[in-house]
């Protein structure tokens, strides 16, 4: 059983070091010459609870002519670099390709270029912090959830490996489902934060916000039912109750659990939108997010103005169109641009 993990960031790190420590064998990383320089010299150590465990021998390659043809490829990249991933997976020719990324429309790009039959979904939600190219830190435990992309496909010989590295797993019917919901994981706390330059604790610790948030939210609700999904409960995050309290529930009751939930439960870490335009980046997976909301919801014919609105606005800053000044600090100015929309 070979597995190449492709992508050197933190979850491409984690996966890859318990992969092999648990002796998956051969178990290799691709990841960029920087990465490969860097474990090549210092072990990689991964922190969790107050423990670190380093784990040596971990066998790293920056060029995919390196690996033999793996039985499983685990996708570990932005969004937005699953396009040019294609041509890194077609060099390993996987007998599966199993993508962790986040987002929505990973997989659709992933089965037009190599077939539902060979594509597997995945969505993790642990949470890591990459501290420095060889060390990583467990912020949240979570766990794997897995779906074929194919009708009868079967996902379980790569659950028991996952689950052998340590990691807790859930087995799926329905992609749509696992990845959607995993979707409206990502988006609580995320693209308003990033836009406003605010904590995760100061957007919720404003009733307006929390408001947009929930008619976000409640948007990506409405298109899945159009095409099928329902919410579910992935290991460590109970999306389907969630979504019930966040349809059901009135204000007054909904808005003090999401700010336990929601910004009592990040410990102090900045959502990842907000750390990539921090980090100035020119791309977001908002992308993938609120824009690929808006445009599932154009497709099938309903709107979606909340998420259309806060993917023009974040968008529009990563990209420099939008000058950051603009929103930070000032909730008004991004609830007039969604109302806008």
């Amino acid at each position: 059983m070979s597995i190449v993990i492709v992508g050197g960031g933190a979850i491409g790190l984690l996966v890859a070091g318990r992969l092999s420590h648990a002796g998956v064998q051969p178990t290799t990383l691709l990841a960029r010459p920087s990465s490969m320089a860097a474990l090549a010299t210092q072990s990689l150590s991964i922190t969790q609870q107050g423990q670190t465990t380093r784990l040596p021998g971990l066998r790293v390659v920056a060029d995919p002519a390196a690996c033999a043809q793996p039985d499983l490829a685990i996708l570990c990249v932005k969004g937005y670099d699953t396009p040019g991933a294609v041509a890194t997976l077609q060099a390993l020719n996987p007998s599966q390709i199993l993508t962790l990324q986040n987002g929505i429309g990973n997989e659709e790009i992933l089965i037009d270029a190599f077939g539902a039959a060979r594509v597997i979904s995945g969505a993790i939600t642990t949470s890591v912090d990459l501290l420095n190219p060889t060390t990583i830190s467990v912020t949240k435990a979570g766990g794997i959830g897995l779906a074929p992309t194919a009708p009868g496909g079967s996902v379980q010989l790569w659950a028991k490996a996952l689950a052998g590295a340590g990691f807790r797993i859930a087995t799926y019917p329905n992609h749509r489902s696992l990845k959607w919901s995993k979707a409206l994981l990502n988006m609580l706390g995320n693209a308003s934060a990033a836009i406003l330059g605010m904590s995760v604790a100061e957007v919720y610790a404003d009733s307006r916000l929390i408001a947009l948030e929930r008619r976000a939210y409640r948007e990506a609700l409405a298109v899945m039912q159009r095409i099928g999904a329902s919410p579910i409960n992935l290991p460590s995050y109970p999306a389907a109750s969630l979504s019930f309290a966040m349809t059901w529930l009135p204000r007054p009751l909904l808005f003090p659990i999401l700010r336990k939930v929601v910004a009592g439960g990040r410990g102090g870490k900045a959502p990842s939108l907000l750390r990539d335009l921090r980090a100035g980046r020119s791309r977001s997976e908002g992308e993938f997010l609120y824009g690929a909301i808006a445009a599932t919801a154009a497709q099938q014919g309903i709107a979606a103005p909340v998420n259309a609105g806060l993917w023009r606005v974040l968008g529009g800053i990563a990209a420099g169109m939008i000058p950051w000044e603009e929103y930070r600090g000032r909730p008004e100015k991004l609830l007039m641009a969604v109302e806008r929309s």
